[in-house]
């Protein structure tokens, strides 16, 4: 059969990616992302009619109205300590972040927005509570992502860069986003590399991909061990490194306070980090806005994949 067409984007760069290095003549730009979402999660201490799992070894027995408070104490662990020994991390290995931030999770800890600042960190938009977003209309959407775009500039006095959903994109998502004065999108996980989001349905916005398996959520079940993540993350970087394919490529490292915060965990990160500056000037250690300004000014804004189709 010949002369299929679709709304979705399969080729990409294809064989032959944009051809040009890092700055400092690195291979592998490393965006190490932290989500700012404690306190934001689902829980009947807010009203919600239901409790978020998502908080390591915690068990999840759930009873019809009643709250759970052990559950709760596991999210107040990422917001109390282990966000503190992340960003000791972080300033031990000399390099910054992109934190996806929740506008209730800052609210409820001032200190935190404070100190994303001051350790220069990027500051992206994650909405104003780790909630849903797909199906919502463009206007009942619109109005979440200004309310939490605004949220964020008032707790921490910059105005986010970009906007990452917790389950991902409407059709109309990135018209809102551009609109809304969002440098770029994160709302992928189709590349390795930056790329326009372009198409019918889509104004020209730049797509960096994320990644879903060099995250620390992999912890709550992938991963048995917090040497396995810190060998998987190894690994990923490894290969992108000896990796024939020409021209660079971006490794998104996910990171969540309650989970990679924790003691055995954040070693693990530690190590990972000492072992990716081993290899110099190889690695570069970018926030998410570093990697998407370097990839237009190296391509002249003209790299990307056909426009005709959406990329999503």
């Amino acid at each position: 059969m010949t002369g299929q067409t679709t709304t979705r984007g399969f080729v990409g760069y294809g064989e032959f990616p944009p051809d040009f290095r890092w700055p400092g003549d690195a291979r592998v730009a490393v965006s190490l992302v932290i989500n700012v979402e404690e306190g934001a999660e689902r829980s009947r201490a807010r009203g919600d009619s239901a409790d978020d799992l998502g908080a390591h070894w915690i068990p999840a027995h759930a009873v019809p109205g009643a709250r759970n408070l052990t559950l709760e104490s596991a999210f107040e662990y990422g917001a109390r300590a282990g966000i503190w020994r992340l960003l000791r991390i972080l300033r031990h290995h000399e390099v910054r972040a992109t934190a996806f931030c929740c506008a209730a999770a800052l609210q409820l800890n001032p200190g935190v927005a404070a100190a994303l600042v001051r350790d220069r960190h990027e500051i992206a938009d994650h909405g104003q509570q780790w909630d849903t977003h797909t199906g919502l209309s463009a206007e009942d959407e619109q109005q979440l992502i200004i309310q939490s775009r605004d949220a964020i500039t008032a707790s921490t006095g910059v105005r986010p860069t970009s906007w990452y959903s917790r389950d991902g994109l409407n059709p109309h998502t990135r018209q809102t986003l551009a609109a809304a004065g969002f440098t770029y999108d994160s709302n992928s996980f189709n590349d390795d590399v930056p790329h326009w989001g372009a198409g019918p349905n889509n104004p020209r916005l730049p797509v960096l991909p994320y990644a879903g398996d060099t995250n620390d959520s992999g912890l709550l079940g992938l991963f048995p061990t917090a040497g396995a993540f810190a060998g998987h993350l190894a690994a990923t970087l490894d290969m992108l490194l000896a990796d024939t394919r020409s021209g660079p490529s971006v490794m998104s490292i996910g990171l969540h306070p309650r989970l990679i915060g924790r003691p055995a965990y954040a070693a693990a990160l530690g190590r990972f980090l000492a072992h990716a500056q081993q290899n110099g000037k190889a690695v570069w250690f970018a926030t998410r806005e570093e990697i998407v300004n370097w990839w237009l000014l190296r391509t002249g804004g003209d790299a990307g994949p056909d426009p005709h189709v959406s990329e999503i």
